[in-house]
């Protein structure tokens, strides 16, 4: 839905409405939150939990985010500090922010860092590889776009019990590739591009 440049325009409808089907029109619906209007339709939420790699269980009820405010937008990202993604939801016709916190037993997880030189300053667009206890994980850097709103430009990856990372391979987006091994994981990994070593956070 693209804003009108006049702000207060008013569309009028093209034919008549079928109230009975369910049918209605908005002339403008930029202006229904100062009308004190919500075109919220209150569905519910919903989280799955991922249980073994393949399938997935409805958490929704368990982990209280089952809110029927018809959210439009999720974020992930760790809001607490604790390296472990929370999510961030917000919803349509206004109403809070509100921050899920992530409360799972901590388990191992690479956090990876890319600064570019000769590519883009955030590596948009890189391709990092990680050989883990003989499984291969792939990860495309990409910000998460959610529709009405920005995640952060990071790698996070579970990785379950494992103490390190065997070897991870990171193809820049100019398409260089660079390989680093025993890669460690919890705190954050800084990998600039072209240098041989990597920085680990204290």
């Amino acid at each position: 839905m693209t804003r009108p440049l006049d702000r207060n325009a008013r569309l009028p409808q093209l034919r008549e409405m079928d109230e009975e089907a369910g049918e209605f029109w908005v002339e403008n619906p930029f202006t229904m939150p100062k009308e004190g209007l919500n075109i919220s339709a209150y569905e519910r939420n919903r989280l799955f939990l991922n249980t073994d790699g393949s399938d997935f269980v409805d958490a929704s009820f368990a982990s209280r985010a089952d809110i029927d405010s018809d959210s439009r937008a999720v974020i992930g990202a760790d809001f607490s500090g604790d390296g472990a993604p929370d999510l961030l939801v917000s919803s349509v016709g206004g109403g809070p922010l509100r921050l899920f916190e992530n409360r799972f037993p901590s388990r191992a997880r690479a956090q990876i860092e890319l600064v570019g030189t000769k590519s883009n300053r955030m590596a948009i667009g890189a391709r990092l590889t990680f050989e883990v206890g003989g499984q291969r994980i792939v990860r495309d850097r990409f910000p998460h776009n959610p529709g009405m709103g920005q995640g952060p430009v990071e790698t996070v990856v579970g990785l379950g019990d494992v103490g390190k990372i065997d070897t991870l391979t990171v193809r820049w987006p100019n398409g260089e590739t660079q390989h680093f091994k025993d890669v460690p994981v919890g705190p954050q990994v800084t990998i600039v591009e072209g240098e041989a070593g990597f920085k680990t956070a204290q």
